[in-house]
């Protein structure tokens, strides 16, 4: 028998509670006050509150505990999901934080921008953290929804035509995955991701664990039979893969990017910063989630179960999907003359840079490989969420005065905003992977984990990208400090202040890029509860 809800579950949810009353406390005053400043600290205060409340939890409730299942084993509680969580709230108080500066460029309902972002925000958070696949589809469909009218709620054609693109990509991706899930469903009657419950003895871990002990590889033995279950190969396999374009979609790997350079550049400029971060990381998190269900078994100590996530060639597809993106990405970046619409292409590239650590999962011949493949690449997402947010917020700050995000916009202004402009540079710097940032260290225990894992050739790549990458980024430094801007400055432009936030993230990515202990111990602990 599935436990009935308790007391605890409720605890466990509190931080997803709070952003949702919060976001209907914001709808209700658009309709009765009207008052942009409530709803704005309402959604400020909110968000601290969650992030509190989930500091909290970590901290006291999830230090000695494994995961465990709440709400009828539908949800998760545990350490690695409260990572996400917190990449999901940190994006979100920074995302509101910088509405200030754009405040012109959203339209006239501004309590709908702040309380559907709070919605979008409470979706990602429980699909980090769902462990039945109807509950992610729900939770997946509340994430993105919100998304879609905050893309559109921007000033200007643009944006509208951005929110359209962005509806009807959407839609297709996730009736991808609804069409896999539903398929598995047919076949063995089970949504589960996993479970500890012995009434459910089949869910996605027990067929990925059958399939491996077929010794069955993508495409090569595709027709094997799965003895355990007796179930057709061909057919879990291509639901498998209806998934994985469903939630690639979501990070913006090749060939599913194609939505992403006209929706962030239309998009007003939070909202992009918000997709760059959260949205990519919320399709990691439910990958993540599914491919690590396979340790779900009685006893991981086993030296049976040790090979049981080396799926070689499925591991070559998503390398191949690692190097186009890459290169697609990058090459692609170099030839923007928009700061914002050059940062949506670096997305892509980032989306294949995190494509190296899935590889290195699936590759792993033992299970303290995968825990450490996983940590470390759940840590390089961590180091990318603080280098993009100093990017997008610093980059916002400088504009607020200027036309466009055109690069000719920036000319010389390292010598009037000087503290923002240092801000954005760091964080370029961090993208690229130059010590002792953030960026650098994360990115070299990442490449590392692909050369431990077989995948020397991907790493050269990897490398040769974050050459090319070097260019685009090192030109926004060139545009700031060394080419002159005809116009004048002292009559035109307004000294801008920079934030306390501003600060912190410069601090996050110097600090933790000089000891990085903190992240990657945490990483590893969240990603060790799962599995073991």
């Amino acid at each position: 028998m599935l436990s009935p809800i308790n007391i605890e579950d409720i605890i466990n949810i509190l931080p997803e509670l709070i952003i949702l009353f919060t976001g209907s406390i914001i709808l209700i005053n658009g309709v009765t006050s009207r008052s942009n400043k409530i709803s704005y600290y309402t959604a400020i205060s909110g968000t601290f509150i969650a992030i509190i409340t989930k500091l909290i939890l970590i901290f006291v409730l999830y230090e000695n505990m494994n995961y465990e299942s709440i709400f009828m084993g539908t949800l998760v509680a545990g350490s690695l999901e409260s990572l996400f969580s917190l990449i999901f709230l940190i994006s979100l108080f920074v995302c509101l934080n910088m509405t200030k500066y754009y405040q012109a460029q959203i339209t006239s309902f501004k309590s709908e921008f702040y309380g559907l972002l709070m919605y979008s925000t409470t979706g990602m958070m429980l699909l980090a953290r769902s462990n039945e696949m109807i509950t992610a589809y729900v939770s997946l469909e509340l994430a993105t929804l919100p998304l879609i009218a905050l893309v559109a709620l921007g000033k200007g054609k643009l944006s509208k035509e951005s929110g359209l693109k962005y509806l009807v990509l959407s839609a297709v991706s996730t009736s991808f995955f609804l069409l896999g899930v539903v398929y598995i469903y047919a076949l063995t009657g089970t949504t589960f991701i996993s479970s500890e419950n012995p009434d459910i003895s089949i869910h996605y871990g027990t067929i990925f664990q059958s399939i491996s002990h077929a010794h069955v590889n993508f495409p090569s033995d595709l027709f094997v039979s799965v003895s355990s279950l007796s179930i057709s190969n061909i057919i879990i396999l291509i639901s498998v893969i209806f998934i994985f374009i469903g939630l690639l979609f979501k990070l913006g790997v090749f060939p599913f990017h194609y939505w992403i350079p006209d929706v962030y550049e239309g998009a007003p400029t939070p909202i992009t910063m918000f997709l760059s971060v959260a949205s990519k990381s919320a399709g990691i998190a439910i990958l993540l989630r599914i491919v690590l269900s396979i340790f779900d078994i009685a006893d991981v100590s086993d030296p049976s179960w040790n090979s049981i996530l080396n799926w070689p060639d499925i591991s070559l597809s998503i390398a191949v999907l690692s190097v186009f993106s890459m290169f697609v990405g990058n090459i692609l970046a170099i030839k923007q003359n928009s700061l914002k619409r050059m940062l949506a292409y670096s997305s892509i590239a980032q989306a294949g840079y995190i494509l190296i650590g899935f590889v290195a999962i699936l590759s792993s011949t033992q299970i303290n490989d995968a825990v450490y493949n996983s940590s470390v690449m759940v840590a390089y997402i961590f180091g990318y969420m603080f280098t993009n947010l100093a990017a997008f917020y610093s980059m916002g700050a400088i504009k607020q005065n200027l036309d466009s995000y055109n690069f000719n916009q920036f000319k010389g202004l390292g010598r009037i905003d000087i503290w923002n402009s240092f801000v954005l540079s760091i964080a370029m710097l961090s993208l690229i992977g130059i010590p002792p940032t953030l960026g650098f260290i994360t990115k070299l225990f990442l490449f590392s984990t692909g050369i431990n894992s077989g995948f020397t050739w991907l790493v050269i790549f990897g490398l040769i990208n974050s050459v090319i990458s070097a260019y685009y980024y090192l030109r926004i430094i060139k545009v700031l400090y060394l080419e002159k801007n005809e116009t004048s400055f002292n009559s035109q432009l307004q000294v801008i202040k920079i934030s306390k936030l501003a600060i912190l993230l410069l601090i996050s990515i110097i600090i933790f890029g000089v000891y990085p202990d903190p992240i990657f111990d945490f990483c590893y602990d969240a990603i060790n509860s799962v599995i073991n």
